[in-house]
């Protein structure tokens, strides 16, 4: 395959799955731009596939707009091949239509339901108010850390610290954690994220302070806290876009369940309880 025909393939594809994404729709502009054996391609059609790409390519459209108006006349070149051949009226083809034109239409029809329940400014404010419990932060805390194999080796280390060393020094020194290459540090944790013995000692720390020696049965280990990060409540700012978007998600789960129940209460619906209360043939 020459390096053109994959650029067609590649750009047609492209423009393709564009057909799957919904936009508004208005006044196409009439104006034709090209014709393909009749077939007439307006500066609307050329405007509404570009609507659709991603803001690279709609860039790129801008900048082409012959490249990509040879695409599109491409494109129609190998759509009409495709129907020549009779590629439409394979079973697998006529299959992957109807699936796809199913689930177009069932994702429109979510949507026009969906839009009919807009979440609002004060829906957003109400939700972030009643559930403001759930938007605080946990304590965080930041540790260095120092393990070694033997209760003699942790109490030299343990020794050298209260003699004033260096806590980061004496890690990359005699850890044998991966830690040790940053000093000892393991960054920051939550309540839950180490070892409970080594979180209960933690947790009970000062900051600045190092604990005593603690036996695991990875070895014994020595911990420094070097950083704690109090509890707060997270802004409305820092998460409208995550309550908006869990407000239209119980939006469209509760338009769908109302649809689904509604239209079930007015259709005949028969299930074959034998054969779904059976086991599959093995």
């Amino acid at each position: 395959m020459t390096k053109e025909n994959r650029k067609i393939l590649f750009l047609s594809a492209l423009l393709m799955a564009s057909v799957f994404a919904f936009s508004g729709c208005g006044n196409a502009k009439s104006k034709p731009l090209a014709t393909v054996d009749g077939k007439v391609i307006t500066v609307g059609d050329f405007e509404k596939r570009v609507s659709k790409m991603p803001a690279y390519y709609k860039a790129l459209a801008s900048q082409r707009k012959k490249d990509f108006l040879d695409d599109m006349i491409n494109e129609q070149l190998i759509y009409k091949e495709a129907l020549k051949r009779g590629i439409n009226r394979e079973p697998e083809v006529k299959e992957l239509l109807d699936e796809a034109k199913r689930k177009i239409l069932i994702a429109k029809l979510m949507e026009v339901e969906v839009s009919k329940s807009a979440v609002t400014e004060d829906k957003i404010k109400e939700f972030y108010q009643v559930h403001k419990d759930d938007f605080v932060t946990p304590l965080k805390l930041r540790a260095s850390h120092i393990m070694v194999d033997t209760e003699a080796e942790a109490n030299e280390v343990l020794k050298k610290l209260k003699e004033g060393g260096d806590f980061a020094q004496l890690a990359k020194q005699y850890s044998k954690d991966p830690s040790k290459d940053r000093g000892g540090d393991i960054g920051y944790f939550i309540k839950g994220q180490l070892m409970p013995e080594l979180e209960e000692s933690c947790f009970k720390l000062q900051l600045g302070q190092t604990n005593e020696i603690i036996k695991t049965k990875l070895g014994y280990h020595i911990i420094k806290l070097t950083d704690r990060i109090e509890p707060r409540t997270v802004e409305l700012s820092e998460v409208r876009d995550a309550i908006e978007k869990e407000l239209k998600d119980r939006a469209q789960q509760r338009m769908l369940d109302d649809l689904v129940k509604n239209l079930r209460s007015k259709a005949r619906v028969k299930i074959n309880e034998k054969l779904v209360g059976s086991e599959p043939n093995k």
